[in-house]
Parts: structure tokens; sequence; C-alpha cells
């Protein structure tokens, strides 16, 4: 007999666990497995279940009495849609299963579903694929809500305004000889020539002219500066940033959350300046949360070295990737396992680790354009995992339902109930 390779033997390891056959040292060579092949697909064949919905009830059954069996005592209860403890106790819920159904006409449907250590996920299929829902909430309307896109408006220095989303694609403004153009992509960026940036001496900052895009709730959308740097800005949020950059420093301002890649240029120091904080940094990556509803303004790194200045005490702390601050009345800097979480926003998800439901909700009501209002005592779930944003509402508020809080959607109102 052929000896299995690699992924053959861990795809028959898979399998025993959904059989139920598999023994608690494969259970912990898969988990160990897994963990270093996460993007791994584990291929069933086509007659393990008999259809789609089987499947999921299935998933989701496995998922539940994990859930059940892993809970801790009521004071500290905690119902997530992913394990963080030993590879072992969690290995019910860490599987990447594709599933392919093949009809009498030879059409291929696809299902994915997604539990993975230390990269938390609930995928659920896309808008194109109909969504199964095991139990669903009589307490929904059929009265849905798209998720959102690329939407932003450009304020001029003259105080001129232009809707980015209904805008041509092409050059939108031109500022002293230079052009503001909108590419595809919900990308906006502004393209300078080397004759009009003499025009301009370097020490002269009072001719600068200060533009600001802004998304809405629902929006967002990409600027690549005039130095080159690139930010993406989630919903909700605003950059204030000059047409040119002059002198030692370039400076913008921030409100809401962006993810910046920072061009690099030792001669001139890159500044963002937020609630209560200011960023300096020469060329990096790096995002930062700075929503004025959030309890302190953080600010995660990903490539490179900032420094994080409390401009109310002029207090200062460098942050190396892989490290956070958490602003709030003093500045914290904590290690994160996970620096995806704070930029899976920019990727199309949403993520949480240990969240809590208003930190969720906060997240949908930004993407979705609603209003959130709580109803009873909520309940002290923390959530964990990943859900596309390319979403509907309603198929964001089925997958939180799976955790025992509950919804009603009236309109553009999310009604929140324990």
């Amino acid at each position: 007999m052929k000896p299995l390779s690699s992924d053959e033997r861990y795809q028959e390891l898979a399998l025993k666990w959904l059989n139920n056959t598999i023994t608690p040292e494969e259970k912990g060579a898969f988990a160990q497995w897994y963990n270093f092949a996460q993007d791994k697909n584990i291929i069933l064949p086509e007659n393990y279940v008999s259809n789609e919905k089987e499947l999921e009830a299935r998933i989701f059954s496995e998922i539940k009495n994990a859930i059940s069996a892993e809970s801790i005592p009521s004071t500290h209860k905690k119902y997530r849609w992913y394990y963080a403890a030993s590879a072992a106790a969690i290995i019910a819920v860490v599987f990447s299963i594709t599933i392919h159904f093949t009809s009498e006409i030879k059409e291929t449907e696809k299902f994915v579903a997604k539990e993975i250590i230390n990269k938390p996920l609930v995928q659920t299929p896309k808008k194109d694929i109909p969504v199964t829902s095991i139990e669903k909430s009589e307490l929904l309307t059929e009265n849905d809500i798209e998720p959102g896109d690329d939407k932003a408006i450009l304020t001029l220095g003259d105080g001129t305004k232009i809707i980015l989303d209904d805008a041509q694609n092409g050059v939108l403004a031109n500022q002293g000889g230079n052009s503001i153009l909108k590419a595809a992509e919900g990308e906006l960026i502004y393209s300078f020539s080397a004759e009009s940036n003499l025009q301009l001496p370097e020490d002269n900052s009072d001719n600068i002219i200060f533009n600001t895009i802004e998304t809405p709730k629902g929006g967002k959308f990409q600027v690549r500066l005039p130095d080159g740097s690139k930010v993406w800005l989630n919903a909700a949020s605003s950059l204030r940033f000059p047409t040119k950059f002059a002198g030692s420093k370039r400076q913008v301002e921030l409100h809401g959350e962006a993810y910046f890649e920072v061009a690099h240029d030792e001669s001139k120091i890159f500044e963002v300046n937020t609630r209560n904080q200011m960023v300096q940094v020469f060329g990096t990556h790096f995002n930062i949360n700075a929503y004025e509803d959030e309890p302190s303004v953080n600010t995660t790194l990903l490539e490179g070295s900032v420094r994080i200045s409390d401009i109310r005490t002029n207090i200062s702390q460098m942050l190396r990737p892989g490290e956070q601050s958490k602003l709030t009345e003093r500045i914290e800097v904590i290690n994160v396992k996970n620096t995806a979480e704070a930029v899976a926003w920019k990727e199309g998800y949403f993520q949480f680790h240990e969240a809590d439901i208003k930190t969720v909700m906060r997240q949908i009501e930004r993407w979705y354009d609603v209003s959130i209002i709580y109803e009873g005592d909520m309940p002290n779930y923390r959530f964990g995992g990943e859900i596309e944003r390319s979403l509907s509402l309603i198929q964001v508020l089925k997958v939180l339902e799976k955790t025992k809080v509950h919804f009603r959607l009236e309109g553009r109102e999310v009604i929140v109930m324990p």
C-alpha cells in the first residue's frame, strides 16, 4: 500500500474526528499540524453528507456541544466562536472544511466554515451563495440592510465639496497646477509634478492648502498623499492633510480609524494627530483607532517603529512591531498575538477577541449606518471570531445570535436583547 502523504494523513484524521473515532493522541497531532497549516483546506467526499444544510447543522452542532463542554462557571461564562485553550481541548472547533456538492446536473455549490487557533474565524457563505440558518430568528424582519461601500466626501481648501462615490474616475480638481485624481477601487490620488513642487519654498507654510477626506457611516476610502503615503479610512472617519508637505514635518489630523503605510523620508518626519495623541514616524505600517465613542485610542504597529505621545502630558512611548498602545488617562503598551485583528476591517472582516457586546455593536453601527438600542441587561458574554463585512446586516446578526444574544431590526434601528 502506498504510504499516505502528510496532507492525506491529516485529511484522514479530520474524517476520523467527524466520525468520532479519533484518539486523544491523534487529536493532539491534528491540532499541532493545523496550527502550522491554517490555510489548508480539508476536502471531504461529496457523499459524506447528503446536502449543505445537513453539513451546516452537523458543524454547528459540534461547535455548540464543544462550547457547552468548555463553559466555565456562570459568573464568568463566555460564549465564543473559537477557543484559545490547549490544542487537544479545542480540536472540536479547529478545522477547515470545504464541501463540494454535485447535483444531478453536475452544478457545484461551495460552503466553507473555519475555526482556527490564534486566528479566530467564523466565515459564512459570501453574498452570492444562499445562507442557511439553523435556527431562523422570528425577531428579524425582511428589512435587510446592505453593508458599507466606497463612500467619501472630499472638501477642498476653498470649501468646495466633492462626493467621491458619485464622481467619475479621473481628474477631479487642480490645485496649484497639481492634479487630484479618483482612481478605481475607491482610491484618491494626489499627483504632483516636480515643477509645481518647486513653486513652494520648503520653509513657507503660509500658502499651504489643506484638504479633508471624510467617510460617512457605511463608508470607506483610500487616499494616496502627496508624499506617496497610503491611508485607508474606515467608516465614520476623516483625515485632514496638506496638498503639499513643506518644512521638516508631514503632519495630518485623524478622527476615527485609519491604517497607514507611510512613505519613508528621513528628512521629513510623519506625524498623525488624533484625540489626545500624536504619532511620529519616518516610514512604517500601523493602525490607529481614535473614535470618540471608544474607551481608548489604540495604535497598533505592524512594521517599523513609531513614537506615541500623550499631548496632555508630553509623555511618550516607543512601539515595536506587534505592540499596541492604549491611551486613556495614560499610555499602556501591550503585546498583541494577532495584529491582524486591528486591521481586519481593511481586509474586509470584523474580527473580535474577548470583545463585549457593546464593542461588537459599535462596529456594526458604523459599517451598516444603523442606531443601536439596548433592551434589558446585557449578558456578560465575550465574543471572538471573524465575519465578512460583505455580508448583509441580517446575515451578520444571525451569526451573532448563535451566542444567545438576540436582535430585532426596525428600520435602521437594531434592538439588542438578552
